[in-house]
């Protein structure tokens, strides 16, 4: 799972909320992480592509990956 946290101030995002999530659905083997959220022109997508619309959205955000423990049921 990916969530995104605002850090540049928003009129509808404060710093520090964390108001967004995506499913990571793969990591090629060069390293390249591909997700899918809610629309579907948005499945399967880089995460850099992805950065790049949410920068342009809502300003400067934080990246924090969860890695789900191969336990977790």
């Amino acid at each position: 799972m990916i969530f995104y946290e605002q850090v540049a101030p928003d009129p509808d995002e404060p710093p520090g909320e964390t108001y967004h999530a995506a499913v990571v659905t793969s990591v090629t083997p060069d390293g390249d992480v591909k997700l899918s959220q809610h629309t579907g022109s948005f499945q399967n997508v880089s995460l850099e592509s992805r950065e790049h619309v949410a920068t342009r959205n809502h300003g400067e955000q934080r990246i924090h990956i969860v890695r789900p423990h191969p336990n977790w049921y």
